[in-house]
């Protein structure tokens, strides 16, 4: 990954978000940040893992309760994998989106 000077660095897309900066860095809210930020489309658990910074075995701990709470939505199976977005359609998956993107325009310009 490149960040916006062209420099290469690994750290995964949902460390040091708004979001996880304010709701803090837990797995659950590093989960929702990935599916956030790839809001058009649905991933595997691989996927949304590597863009958490998690391990998959922390993913499969905290799925099932994002599904429960109908934040996240199980779309489609992909071979052996099931696929995942955030779910459009619930209220508050939207004011999550909607708070991160209210606490960004509160971010001063540098």
């Amino acid at each position: 990954m490149a960040d916006e000077t062209g420099k290469t660095t690994t750290e995964p897309p949902a460390e040091n978000t708004v979001l996880t900066d304010v709701l803090g860095p837990h797995a659950k809210v590093k989960i929702l940040v990935a599916l956030l930020g790839e809001n058009d489309r649905d991933l595997n658990p691989t996927d949304i893992s590597r863009l958490a910074g998690i391990d998959r075995s922390t993913f499969y701990e905290h799925i099932d309760d994002l599904v429960a709470y109908g934040v996240v939505e199980e779309t489609r199976t992909v071979g052996n994998s099931q696929m995942y977005q955030i779910n459009r359609d619930n209220p508050a998956a939207e004011d999550l989106a909607q708070l991160e993107w209210d606490l960004l325009d509160c971010i001063p310009e540098e």
